[in-house]
């Protein structure tokens, strides 16, 4: 990938037809892998990745990235723009371009918003893939890219170059939210802090599509023992506490959330076509 030259039950079955799509495993192919960065803003280092919408580029992130709640309620982005930092992924070192977005809210607590940028960052990208929930099933194989606690790593390839490249972790789809409430994908899986932002994808190469983008992780409370801590005591006279531990559920808003508030409002810079040398 390269920067821009200015960027350098059964009744179920009857619900949700979609889980009676047969099972496909996947793996993020190259072109996702490219359309994935690391975002800062002045709260959290976070995960983004590119989509193109009838050739205009954008880029999805989730919303607590920018007003720093990292719970509920996410709130809503009332700036038109905002300055925020992509990590050049072909630098030698870290390096960070700063990016004055447009910026697109979907919704109050969706915790997902959409950044154009004033001209597309990727240079001939391969076209993006599909966004949509369409074939996805109960139990079936996804993955999530990102990078965690803000770090990376660089990736060498054949050719000699090297690129600060996602991790990719698995998951499955185990549950959607209730039809009342905000369309969630619940995974089976283990998020870390840094992921937030990053897509969701299920099957591979022509047929990979992008499900969700990643919010967070439910916590759920466990018992440590502590002796500095009396919050509790059991009959052998231990003292125990109470901390919040990753569940291993992950939430994950539906990306159509992104796609019709692009519909609604195309502000993304549009992509020429490729020149072909002479």
């Amino acid at each position: 990938m390269r920067m821009s030259s200015a960027y350098t039950s059964l009744l179920t079955f009857l619900v949700f037809p979609w889980v009676l799509a047969l099972a496909q495993p996947a793996q993020p192919t190259a072109n996702i892998l490219s359309r994935v960065l690391m975002i800062q803003s002045p709260y959290f280092r976070g995960t983004t990745f590119s989509v193109d919408v009838d050739s205009r580029e954008y880029w999805i992130t989730a919303k607590h990235i920018l007003t720093g709640a990292k719970h509920p309620p996410y709130g809503v982005v009332t700036d038109q723009s905002g300055l925020l930092s992509i990590l050049d992924p072909g630098a030698q070192g870290e390096v960070w371009l700063p990016v004055k977005f447009s910026v697109i809210d979907p919704g109050k607590d969706i915790d997902i918003v959409i950044l154009a940028a004033p001209e597309p960052l990727m240079k001939n990208p391969l076209p993006s893939e599909p966004a949509d929930s369409v074939g996805v099933m109960l139990g079936g194989d996804c993955e999530f890219l990102g990078f965690p606690y803000g770090g990376g790593w660089r990736a060498s390839f054949d050719n000699g170059q090297s690129s600060w490249m996602p991790f990719v972790k698995h998951c499955n789809v185990s549950a959607l939210s209730p039809p009342t409430e905000p369309r969630i994908w619940v995974l089976d899986g283990i998020n870390n802090d840094g992921f937030s932002g990053g897509p969701v994808i299920f099957r591979t190469g022509a047929e990979q599509k992008i499900l969700a983008v990643i919010s967070g992780y439910v916590q759920e409370p466990a018992e440590v023992i502590s002796s500095a801590v009396p919050q509790k005591t059991v009959a052998n006279g231990e003292k125990k506490l109470t901390v919040p531990l990753n569940s291993g559920f992950i939430l994950a808003y539906d990306i159509s959330y992104a796609i019709n508030a692009i519909h609604k409002n195309p502000i993304g810079p549009a992509r020429l076509p490729p020149t072909n040398p002479q």
